[in-house]
Formats: C-alpha cells, structure tokens, sequence
C-alpha cells in the first residue's frame, strides 16, 4: 500500500490539539453559509462535507448532528441517515472523479486516528491510484481547489438518484 504525504494537514493537526468545544458541533450548529463551511447537504441528523484538509481532491465526511463519539451512541435512525450519506458520497465521488476505488471508513477514538475524536464522523475517499491523480503525489498537488471539488460535487447533488429509503 502506498503511504499519502499530506504535509498541509499539520497546520490542522497542530490547531487541532488547543481547539476549544467541539469543530463538528460549531461548525453545524448554525444554519449559515453552508457553502463557505463545504457543507454539500444537510439532512434532518447528518450532513456531507468537504473536508477541508483533504487527503485526495474531493475528500468528503458524512457528519452526524448528534455529539456522539460511538456508534453505540447514535439511534439507529440517525444511524442508517449517516450511511446513506455516505452511500450518497461514494455515488458523488465516482461520477465526478470517475474513480473506480473509493474509502469510506471511520476512525473511532484518537489512539485510531481520529482528527476530532469526541465526534463521530466518516471520511469518503477517492483513492488516489486513479487517471485524474496519477500525476499528482497529494492532494496539495492536485488539480482542482476545495472551491472548485464544492462546486463539481454540488452541481451533481440534484442527479443523485438514491435506492429506496435514501436520503432525501
């Protein structure tokens, strides 16, 4: 397995340690701009988000509402909402990349990884072996700015179809 080189995330990682409450909850809490926060969609328990340090263009996370560090902790409602968003996100991923490969996982605890530990969230990920990237070593070299992946994800948000009981 390739290791991703993603130096831009350490000004992240090193904010991170003294941030003050909770990103996901201040970032959501507020109905506001969502376009300058690279939310995509909100639905009634759960959104879909760039995130804004990316490991490859067009990394999304589905984000619950509910401060919930486990998935123990998430009524099943909003449970099977967070997956259809991330179902929703593989979709966007491969019609707008055209990638054949795509990660969804999440990192429970920080001893796993996690980023913002207190808050459940998934990461939906192109993987970067794919023709659009196969010039680029990380996402600081990559093609396209968050602007312009919020943009090319959003236009293809009304032509998602969703099977049936999906997010609406």
């Amino acid at each position: 397995m390739e290791i991703l080189h993603t130096p831009w995330r350490r000004k992240y990682v090193v904010s991170a340690r003294d941030y003050e409450g909770c990103l996901f909850c201040d970032l959501l809490a507020p109905v506001g701009d969502d376009e300058a926060r690279y939310i995509l969609q909100r639905s009634a328990t759960a959104c879909l988000m760039l995130n804004t340090y990316p490991y490859t263009p067009g990394h999304l996370m589905a984000v619950p509402m509910r401060h919930a560090s486990s998935t123990r902790e998430m009524p099943r409602e909003e449970w099977m909402e967070l997956l259809e968003l991330c179902r929703r996100g593989e979709w966007l991923l491969r019609r707008a990349y055209g990638c054949r490969s795509v990660h969804i996982g999440a990192n429970l605890g920080a001893a796993a990884g996690a980023g913002v530990p207190e808050h459940l969230h998934f990461h939906v990920v192109a993987w970067p072996e794919e023709p659009l990237w196969s010039q680029c070593r990380t996402a600081a070299d990559a093609p396209e700015s968050l602007a312009d992946s919020y943009r090319r994800l959003r236009e293809l948000l009304d032509e998602a179809v969703d099977p049936p009981g999906g997010v609406h």
